[in-house]
């Protein structure tokens, strides 16, 4: 009986994996299904011969597996950014090998879980469809995916034991009262920008208007600065790039400011509101921030590190071992930093990889803008934002799979054929000439 369980439960994770293989969709939606489980009742992995997989590592692997299929029968050409996944790919097949030789298959599994959600997402997206209404359903179901976090969090508010409460299981110190982890409340900043996007197809309804205020005011509320700086970041990049949507965001923000500090003011008479205090100091504690780089030029600057290590990384499975500055006792936590963590399992080249599968991406767009500010659904100015908050979302945390899907799709829109953009402009700037991606020239 054991047997035939064990043998239809193969069956169907292979023909959930031919699935995902065929349908981007159904895969991107998977991915952001398991995140929302994981962000609202906790990350509750299972231990299978000593190795913990949660929800979101089983989807991510099948999502890997997808990923491989789909290289193998839609890859008609090498391009730039296969190359660049191929060598991160490489670097990583190099860190687990040594991993395996120097630590034992339980430590590098363990840790290397952690790394094959952004590598699945990555190689998956990177073969999406990108026509118009391809990059429609990806945004909507993105939008839905921030708007159960905002329910979510305002079920954490109301006294329900999910998001933080659950996420951050027994380490309760770290809560602070925040409803939900930092990776969510990005997550919600980039809904903020892609809904503000939206408002040039909106028809009148002062309820499509009020739904980037929403994301924001939920995006600043939840109290990460490091997304206060993805805010930032995004509104002065999009003050450069399309002067037009910046002056959309203007008002927007301005309404989530004031509501944000409507209920800052009277939080601390409403038991499950943020009070006007903690929102003092998480403006103004610096400890958090004092920490990181304490830890960071332990781990990069330890005496281990030669030029192989620096160029390569060290190997998968060695934890990340420094002292702590308080208890000058030795810890283990991971660093903090998606670039940092990188560079330690991959070096200096592995992480340059990464920069590019970010950078490339985002100075097309930036040039596609002044062809054509609406190429690509909802706004070409949009998804160069997108991909700049990511960066800066990654210098204090690691970047998450909800977050690498979206570079991924943004680096598939690149990879199609070229074709002219409109007439008269190659003439002033022949650079542009393949800039504009294949179907989005009208």
């Amino acid at each position: 009986m054991n047997t035939l369980i064990e043998l239809a439960a193969v069956t169907l994770i292979c023909y959930y994996i031919v699935v995902l293989s065929r349908r981007v969709d159904i895969g991107l939606i998977s991915l952001l299904a398991v995140e929302i489980y994981d962000f609202t009742f906790g990350v509750n992995g299972a231990l299978f011969g000593g190795i913990h997989i949660d929800p979101l590592d089983a989807v991510s692997i099948c999502l890997l597996a997808a990923g491989v299929i789909r290289s193998f029968h839609g890859l008609k050409k090498i391009t730039v950014t296969h190359l660049v996944a191929i060598g991160y790919l490489a670097l990583f097949a190099i860190s687990l090998g040594r991993g395996f030789y120097s630590n034992g298959t339980l430590a590098v599994a363990n840790e290397g879980r952690g790394f094959v959600g952004p590598l699945s997402a990555t190689l998956y997206f990177l073969t999406a469809p990108t026509d118009d209404s391809s990059i429609r359903r990806y945004v909507k179901a993105y939008l839905y995916f921030g708007a159960a976090l905002c329910l979510a969090a305002v079920l954490a508010a109301v006294g329900f034991p999910i998001g933080m409460n659950a996420w951050a299981q027994a380490d309760l110190t770290a809560i602070d009262g925040r409803y939900l982890p930092a990776t969510a409340a990005a997550a919600i900043a980039v809904c903020g920008f892609f809904s503000l996007a939206l408002l040039r197809y909106a028809r009148g309804g002062i309820l499509r208007l009020l739904v980037p205020v929403m994301f924001m005011s939920a995006a600043i509320y939840l109290r990460h600065r490091t997304v206060w700086m993805m805010l930032l970041a995004g509104a002065l990049a999009l003050m450069v790039l399309d002067g037009k949507l910046f002056r959309r965001l203007l008002p927007a923000a301005l309404v989530a400011g004031a509501a944000v500090a409507v209920l800052a003011v009277y939080g601390g008479n409403v038991e499950g509101l943020v009070s006007e205090n903690q929102f003092t100091r998480s403006a103004t504690n610096s400890q958090t921030l004092e920490w990181r780089l304490n830890g960071w030029k332990e781990l990069v600057l330890d005496d281990e590190q030669n030029a192989m290590t620096i160029a390569i990384g060290k190997s998968m499975g060695g934890g990340y071992w420094r002292i702590d500055p308080v208890s000058y006792q030795a810890v283990e936590v991971a660093p903090h930093s998606e670039y940092i963590q990188e560079y330690l399992r991959v070096g200096v080249i592995g992480t340059f990889l990464v920069f590019l599968l970010c950078l490339r991406p985002f100075v097309k767009l930036w040039k596609l803008n002044k062809v054509d500010p609406a190429a690509i659904f909802p706004t070409t100015s949009i998804w160069a934002v997108v991909l700049l908050c990511t960066l800066v979302y990654g210098l204090t945390y690691g970047i998450q799979p909800h977050s690498y899907a979206l570079i991924g799709i943004a680096n598939a829109i690149f990879l199609g054929s070229p074709v002219p953009a409109p007439e008269g402009v190659l003439e002033s700037n022949p650079a542009l000439e393949f800039a504009v991606p294949s179907g989005f020239v009208k």
